[in-house]
């Protein structure tokens, strides 16, 4: 469990929770990042009257994506299992046997559940994570892509650390449920169980939220040729204002996502994986990286894929890259020229 500045009463129910978890065989650690004195010495006493709960504080402020990978860092050889624990959930008593029993039936490497969004004071907001999109746990281009396989509902293998650890830099909007996915599904497979196991509680402190897909993000390569040909110049404005956080924040980020798994590999991942890998990888740099992204969101006719129209936004990230790098040379060779010396 990664904590920082968590809000008590919810903290504290879900670490009531854990306790009353049908699988009593377990040791929770608590890397706590960093809060308030007052607010962490809270954490140690809830913690204090159960030996399973081992409590922890890094040195420095990391930010929730180094203080999962601090606190996996933690995991003790003899492990088996390793479940991820936001500090605002509320777990149901057999979400670590229901997912313990999907690894134990199967040889996938990771297995999540759905979840029950509900607001601060434990009203259903949704019964299920997937109304409005697709989940996915089978297709690694698509993962690479779009993260489906939220930390909160997920449980592991302990080797897949040996893959996921450490964590690739931190590019942009970087998230460690997104990495340890992508490794899970490039070594081994995914399992899903079909129904919620925890309630992902929803409320002002929220890090990441539970927000219904944006038809505009949602829309595919044709819905998006559509609305250039009613307005380009808008379209091209709008694009250009927004590329250089989309090239920044996700097509840099995947990238660097994509080359750590690639360098990591050793061999071991099947070669259609490898495909996708390295097709992410090189988003910016390859036209065949870039066709891939094209067909992709050619085919999302109705614009509820697994990725939310992913593709398009990265297209776009793509371009304003790609117009930079022209304006950069046009400036080179005005430069160059006679009026430039």
């Amino acid at each position: 469990m990664a904590t920082h500045e968590p809000p008590a009463h919810l903290l504290s129910r879900q670490i009531e929770s854990i306790r009353r978890q049908t699988h009593r065989r377990f040791v929770c650690l608590v890397s706590d990042d960093g809060s308030d004195p007052e607010l962490f010495a809270g954490i140690e006493r809830l913690c204090t009257d159960d030996s399973r709960f081992v409590v922890s504080r890094a040195d420095a402020r990391l930010g929730f994506y180094r203080n999962f990978e601090r606190c996996l860092s933690l995991v003790p050889a003899e492990a088996e299992f390793v479940a991820l624990a936001d500090h605002d959930d509320l777990w149901h008593s057999d979400k670590l046997a229901t997912l313990i029993s999907a690894l134990q039936k199967s040889n996938a490497l990771l297995a999540y559940s759905d979840m029950r969004v509900v607001d601060a004071d434990g009203a259903t907001i949704a019964f299920s994570y997937w109304n409005g999109r697709r989940n996915n746990h089978t297709k690694l281009g698509s993962l690479l892509l779009t993260n489906t396989v939220t930390g909160a509902a997920s449980m592991f293998r302990r080797q897949l650390l040996d893959d996921a650890l450490p964590f690739p830099p931190g590019v942009g909007p970087a998230f460690h449920d997104h990495w340890i996915a992508c490794v899970a599904l490039a070594f081994g497979e995914i399992a899903y169980v079909e129904r919620p196991l925890y309630d992902y509680v929803q409320h002002e402190a929220n890090v990441i939220g539970h927000n219904p897909p944006d038809a505009e993000r949602r829309s595919g390569l044709v819905h998006v040729l559509r609305r250039f040909a009613s307005n380009p110049r808008l379209r091209v404005r709008n694009t250009m204002a927004s590329g250089r956080a989309i090239y920044i924040g996700d097509v840099v980020r995947l990238e660097v996502l994509a080359r750590t798994l690639e360098r990591r590999s050793s061999g071991r991942i099947r070669p259609d994986r490898m495909a996708d890998i390295r097709r992410v990888a090189r988003l910016s740099s390859s036209t065949g990286s870039l066709g891939w992204l094209l067909a992709r969101s050619a085919r999302d006719l109705r614009g509820d894929s697994e990725t939310l129209g992913a593709e398009t936004e990265l297209v776009k990230g793509i371009a304003w890259r790609h117009a930079q790098t022209a304006r950069a040379r046009f400036r080179r060779i005005r430069l160059g020229g006679p009026a430039g010396r």
